[in-house]
């Protein structure tokens, strides 16, 4: 199949996917072995950094419902982190019965160079797309991310 070929069947599509979710298995692996975190300690990394970029503090109560587990694994988790270097909680500025969790800087450059040529390549190949190919990719992905989730959801 060329690139150029306009004439993509459903087939296609479907094993582009596929091909997708083995290449994000295998880059998700190298980022493991070069950071030494676990999927959920890079899960927990992630949100930090999304949500601090957005100005949002995380509470460890969040955490517990962004990776649907207990609070004891959640602070299991952040207590491996922390003894890590990879995060440090604080307490929150205005209830003094709770605490805030925030990626340290050291935790940030690591995953900035495990993460950021992959993420330098993503936008790139999203640029060189039209505002209709754009719209389509996101079109499919939302619409397999709302497939999954169900799924996900009622796993035990």
């Amino acid at each position: 199949m060329s690139t150029n070929d306009t004439s993509q069947t459903t087939e296609d599509v479907v094993a582009a996917y596929h091909r997708l979710r083995s290449a994000e298995a295998s880059r998700q692996a190298r980022v493991r072995s070069a950071t030494g975190l676990g999927d959920n300690e890079l899960k927990v990394l992630r949100l930090l950094l999304s949500e601090g970029e957005s100005g949002h503090a995380v509470m460890p109560s969040e955490i517990s419902r962004h990776l649907g587990v207990s609070s004891a694994s959640t602070t299991a988790l952040l207590d491996r982190l922390e003894r890590a270097g990879s995060l440090e909680r604080v307490s929150h500025p205005t209830d003094r019965r709770s605490i805030l969790v925030a990626p340290t800087a050291a935790a940030e450059a690591a995953l900035a160079d495990a993460l950021g040529e992959h993420e330098r390549a993503l936008h790139d190949a999203a640029a060189r797309l039209d505002a209709s190919g754009r719209r389509a990719v996101v079109e499919f992905l939302e619409s397999v991310a709302a497939e999954a989730e169900p799924a996900t959801a009622t796993r035990g």
